[in-house]
């Protein structure tokens, strides 16, 4: 398995990136990217993965976590109101 990957990752995570926020901006599938970082698999174009995660490495800003909603709190808020 390519060690490189993993470090890249390693280094991108210490930084603040989660997997997912990699896996959005690389576009590849969280689960690729978990089994990257785990070891278990190498991507079939690792030298394009390599550049995507050095360019990530050169970007000054970190995505945020996104925060959702559940839906029944959602709901609760949008309820119609119904005239008696």
């Amino acid at each position: 398995m390519s060690s490189e990957i993993q470090t890249k990752l390693n280094e991108l995570k210490q930084k603040g990136w989660t997997l997912a926020s990699i896996a959005r901006e690389i576009k590849q599938s969280s689960r690729a990217v978990e089994s990257w970082n785990q070891g278990v698999r190498s991507p079939a174009n690792l030298k394009s993965v390599l550049l995507s995660l050095n360019r990530l490495d050169n970007i000054k800003r970190v995505p945020k976590k996104k925060v959702y909603q559940s839906a029944s709190r959602k709901n609760e808020t949008n309820k119609p109101t119904i005239d008696k």
